[in-house]
């Protein structure tokens, strides 16, 4: 607790999944903090102060409101664009940046896995080395936490807590200078014959930005975080929190509607997931073990510790997605996974695509008012699949030997507020809080035990008939 007493920290990301989380963690566990600045950049027309109140007001800082409303005071907001050069700061912002803040969490970044590379380049590269620059004329840093993927080095079956050469080769120097210089058009269109065993511009790019990283060590005090696939929270700030739809959220959410039948996925393989609050906390810990010349890594990961195989995964989000089923299912959640490509087509056209377009017709029939057309949806979770599709077909080892520091670290006292019981985490119980979860702060349903009941009942029988409807229609067609 020591390490952070009257710390001033400077958090990248904010606005994100994991930068709110984290802030506030911070904010609720760590009172002896002196401030924390964020930066935030003017958006669709809104100012970045007013950007800035209506970021104060989210529902995840409600119990700072609740209990300790002063807290928020402490957070103080830098107009800024990690895009731009000196991240848009004024002279006077930046000075200030560089004179207080002692730690550093760099959580800013695009997560799309279908991103063009100049963006991904620009945010997740270009701003890492932009930032490291700059803390090079912070007197008082120590420490420079940079949030980094599981996933960025794809080629390696195991991948240890180290950092491996880029594959491939690539100078880091020569990348940046390129994304900076090179056309939009012409830079994106070289992704596919540089980013190797790479299955998207968004780990490529993470990969490089560790590479920065690496050649900083010596002059800057740094650690990596790398997390695999980061879930709603498993206890703070609330079980079952999610403000996002990517990647598995999306998934178990359109399970919950019912609007998946086939997942492309080899149903055997681990899924890697980890709570956000678990990322948290090993951000927090982590960022005291930063020294010059060496930088310590942690693999925030479960899939060593405490594996949950897709299968699984499937099964506990159509269990709870049936007993506590959302006012938006408008079928019977069930769903299949399929490694086969052909197979996986052949059923999302028959068991997305011609129901939307049936349902659709009757929207339309209806005058089209009732709710949005189902068909684009369908289409964009068929890319969102395909995009994904290297994490649901293969598996990867990652070593995390971090987690016994962490057990150390705790054991020893020195943040009682914080855990990483990891281990002992029961997927039956978090499943059932994630999909909870989903529905109070995605849907923005009110929960309770007993709720729409009656409508998975009519969706389930709807569902027997279909089924029973389409094995007479193929019946009857071979015989």
């Amino acid at each position: 607790m020591e390490f952070y007493q009257d710390a001033v920290i400077f958090v990248t990301g904010a606005t994100g999944f994991v930068g709110k989380t984290l802030l506030e963690k911070l904010l609720w566990s760590f009172p002896q903090l002196s401030c924390i600045y964020i930066l935030i950049r003017e958006k669709n027309g809104k100012p970045a102060q007013q950007r800035f109140n209506e970021f104060c007001q989210h529902k995840i800082f409600e119990r700072l409101r609740q209990h300790y409303p002063q807290r928020l005071r402490k957070l103080r907001f830098l107009a800024g664009d990690i895009e731009k050069e000196d991240f848009g700061l004024s002279n006077v912002d930046k000075k200030i940046l560089c004179a207080e803040v002692n730690i550093i969490f760099h959580s800013a970044a695009t997560v799309r896995f279908n991103e063009r590379l100049k963006v991904a380049a620009i945010v997740n590269s270009v701003a890492t080395w932009k930032l490291l620059e700059m803390c090079k004329d912070m007197p008082l840093l120590k420490s420079f936490v940079y949030v980094s993927t599981a996933y960025c080095n794809p080629g390696r079956k195991y991948v240890d807590e180290e950092i491996y050469p880029t594959l491939p080769p690539v100078n880091w120097k020569y990348f940046v200078d390129c994304a900076l210089k090179i056309p939009d058009e012409y830079f994106n269109s070289l992704a596919n014959y540089i980013k190797g065993p790479h299955p998207n511009t968004y780990t490529f790019t993470k990969s490089i930005a560790e590479q920065i990283v690496n050649d900083y060590k010596h002059r800057l005090p740094i650690v990596i975080v790398r997390p695999s696939i980061v879930t709603a929270s498993y206890r703070e700030p609330y079980p079952g929190w999610i403000d996002n739809i990517q990647g598995i959220t999306g998934i178990m959410m359109e399970i919950g509607k019912g609007s998946i039948s086939s997942i492309l996925g080899d149903k055997n393989v681990i899924c890697d997931i980890i709570p956000v609050d678990f990322v948290v906390n090993s951000m927090i810990m982590t960022a005291q073990r930063a020294t010059l010349g060496r930088i310590y890594i942690s693999n925030c990961t479960s899939g060593v510790t405490n594996p949950i195989t897709w299968q699984r995964l499937g099964c506990l989000t159509l269990k709870w997605s049936r007993i506590y089923p959302t006012r938006k299912a408008f079928m019977f959640p069930y769903f299949q996974y399929r490694k086969s490509f052909l197979m996986h087509d052949i059923a999302v056209y028959l068991l997305h695509y011609v129901p939307a377009i049936v349902m659709d017709f009757m929207t339309l029939l209806q005058g089209g008012k009732r709710r949005r057309m189902v068909l684009p949806i369908a289409k964009k979770f068929r890319q969102a699949c395909l995009a994904g599709k290297c994490f649901s077909l293969n598996e990867w080892i990652f070593m995390n030997g971090s987690r016994y520091y962490y057990d150390d670290v705790l054991n020893a006292g020195a943040f009682p507020c914080l855990y990483w019981n990891l281990s002992t985490l029961d997927y039956e119980i978090y499943i059932r809080q994630f999909v909870i979860g989903i529905q109070k702060y995605l849907h923005q349903e009110r929960f309770c035990e007993n709720s729409n009941r009656y409508q998975i009942t009519r969706l389930y029988w709807f569902w027997i008939f279909l089924h029973a409807f389409f094995t007479m229609v193929f019946l009857y067609l071979i015989l």
